[in-house]
């Protein structure tokens, strides 16, 4: 089954036409991802695909079940940020090389990359779309989507002292506010934070499901992510 965001809503059918959900055969999703070329999928390091397995759906909105509007693919390669950092999780980002080129219609679109590299001052509303748990262990069917409020970074490192260190290369977001307050989830992950109409991130770690205190962390698209992505896809 899907998962989804803790304290989201479900979105409009098709209304995130880049989203794309990577699943496996037997857990279903358990991350998202941007499609940003007819070829090429943003997601995490994290996620750990299984090239032979796993399979990338774009125009999902029920994505365990079989929709017309759907193209499945699978993944011929996977390109990871060389200086990925697992402890903390830092330059958590990774190419997908489609098995095929995406047929872009109404149900699956490019997400283009920013064209400004001004960071997001705290403060800022966001949106993040994902298929993942809503509480622990309980899946949604559908694609979910809640607002999140960037907030200071020097504030999030302190959340996350004993176990990583919030860089220049992340965003730190909470629920818009505490009667509404909302957390990414497992099966959120490379999943991306739209800011202002751009894409600015995507979902990388954050504490436990639902302790919506604590800021999620996404990776921030820096100039050199930008660069390191247009690279790795000419």
């Amino acid at each position: 089954g899907c998962m989804d965001i803790v304290g989201g809503r479900e979105v409009c059918p098709h209304s995130w036409p880049y989203m794309a959900a990577i699943k496996d055969e037997t857990s279903g999703v358990f991350c998202g991802g941007t499609l940003v070329e007819k070829q090429w999928v943003l997601t995490a390091v994290h996620c750990e695909i299984d090239e032979l397995e796993d399979r990338v759906v774009l125009g999902a909105h029920w994505a365990s079940v079989a929709e017309k509007e759907q193209q499945i693919f699978g993944v011929m390669e996977t390109f990871c940020h060389h200086w990925f950092d697992l402890p903390c999780f830092d330059n958590d980002i990774m190419l997908l090389k489609l098995n095929d080129t995406a047929n872009l219609n109404k149900y699956v679109k490019l997400l283009p990359l920013p064209d400004s590299f001004e960071d997001v001052e705290p403060g800022t509303l966001c949106q993040v779309a994902g298929w993942g748990y809503t509480s622990p262990g309980k899946p949604s069917k559908y694609l979910q989507q809640a607002t999140f409020k960037i907030v200071n970074r020097k504030n999030c490192d302190k959340c996350y002292a004993k176990k990583a260190e919030i860089t220049k290369n992340m965003l730190c977001a909470t629920g818009k506010s505490k009667s509404h307050p909302s957390h990414t989830c497992q099966g959120d992950s490379g999943a991306p934070l739209i800011c202002a109409g751009q894409y600015r991130g995507s979902v990388s770690f954050g504490e436990e499901c639902g302790n919506t205190s604590i800021p999620g962390v996404y990776t921030c698209l820096t100039e050199e992510y930008i660069n390191w992505i247009k690279r790795t896809i000419s």
